[in-house]
């Protein structure tokens, strides 16, 4: 059975990959999301990755390194690896959204292999959700290589944290039905954020929304065990999308919510 240790040596991996492809370029490896957090589990988690260099990498060097990506990624989790990589510029003085020129997940896994160069070329631009990722890696990510997260990487403002993050949970009433604990427990850590901004994994998102929001008590209970892999999540016993809405407008509700 397949680790934490497991994903762990993937994501070295994946730092020593770059490292051999960029050198001197790359300035920094850095690993985010649940694997940093303390969250994992093989079954439900990916491998997040942000990978710093001083330029864009030349053509040739980007293609080398997602071919060897793509290799990596027949050993990761089921959710794979998901990886996007960045300027110092872009790092150090985050915009929103941030600028990226390269990025992976198993989503675009099909375009890599059917048409490396025609993907790199278009897979680049700003994502709203790397603000998130950024300020993840900021204050509690892993230096994998180069300097400690907080020297690399700027901080990213209250406000475009949470519309990075809306970017990702505006459409819960929906997407609860499809994976109710990995949704539930997204939305617990963004309305504790709003209470006290301290950057949550979903686990501690349920902890807080446990000892915060009593009325769903037995929903969070659940959503917990099936995110710990326990027991299945009962879906039929709760009415999913009466909780995703009302966190949705707890969250927007919040005084300084970014119109």
């Amino acid at each position: 059975m397949k680790t934490t240790r497991d994903a762990m040596d993937l994501a070295r991996r994946a730092a020593d990959t770059a490292r051999e492809r960029f050198g001197e370029n790359l300035l920094g490896a850095y690993l985010h999301g649940s694997l940093a957090l303390g969250g994992f589990t093989w079954e439900k988690s990916d491998v997040d990755l942000l990978f710093v260099t001083a330029r864009v990498p030349a053509m040739p060097e980007r293609a080398a390194f997602l071919r060897a990506v793509l290799a990596l990624d027949d050993e990761a989790p089921p959710k794979g690896i998901e990886l996007s990589a960045v300027t110092r510029a872009a790092a150090r003085e985050p915009a929103f959204p941030p600028p990226y020129f390269l990025h992976y997940s198993p989503a675009h896994r099909e375009k890599y292999r059917a048409d490396l160069f025609g993907t790199l070329e278009t897979l680049c631009g700003a994502d709203p959700d790397l603000s998130a990722h950024f300020a993840v890696t900021r204050a509690r990510g892993v230096a994998l290589y180069g300097p400690p997260p907080a020297e690399m990487f700027g901080e990213v403002s209250r406000a475009d944290y949470l519309r990075s993050v809306w970017s990702d949970i505006q459409n819960a009433e929906a997407e609860i039905l499809r994976d109710p604990a990995y949704v539930i427990l997204n939305l617990c850590r963004t309305a504790a954020y709003l209470e006290d901004g301290a950057i949550r994994s979903k686990a501690e998102g349920g902890a807080w929304a446990s000892a915060h929001l009593p009325a769903w008590g037995q929903l969070l209970s659940a959503a917990r065990a099936a995110y710990r892999n326990e027991a299945p999540f009962p879906a039929g016993r709760f009415d999913l999308p009466a909780f995703a809405g009302e966190m949705l407008r707890k969250i927007r509700s919040a005084p300084d919510f970014p119109a």
